[in-house]
């Protein structure tokens, strides 16, 4: 699982190489919120040596979330995609941080053993 703040440069480190061809030139990174279910997309190209790392062991990717923000803390699903076509990575996010505005209201239902979860856009 990967901790990421909203708001600021992200840098991942990532053990990818292990799954990944030397041929592929860069890296899709597929968020999709597990609630809202929106999906957001980031490229990283290999060369540019801003935005991509590696070494033997692991590579290191920035995500700027600083320009380019993610809307909805909480859990995402992330998929990495070499050359936007092969799965490289798929695992679990956690966007933490202050959010500016509230896009939803939350009921909570008073039933504790079955709480139920209903969110409505502003």
């Amino acid at each position: 699982m990967l901790y990421i703040q909203k708001g600021q440069e992200n840098t991942l480190v990532l053990n990818i190489n292990n799954n990944s061809r030397d041929t592929f030139t860069g890296y899709t990174l597929n968020f999709v919120h597990i609630m809202s279910k929106e999906s957001k997309s980031y490229t990283v190209s290999k060369s540019n040596p801003a935005q991509y790392g590696q070494n033997i062991r692991y590579c290191e990717i920035v995500l700027p979330l600083d320009t380019d923000d993610l809307n909805y803390l909480g859990e995402y699903e992330l998929n990495i995609y070499g050359d936007q076509t092969t799965n490289v990575f798929k695992g679990i996010a956690i966007l933490q941080g202050t959010q500016e505005s509230h896009p939803f209201t939350q009921y909570i239902s008073p039933n504790e053993v079955n709480e139920n979860y209903i969110y409505i856009q502003d």
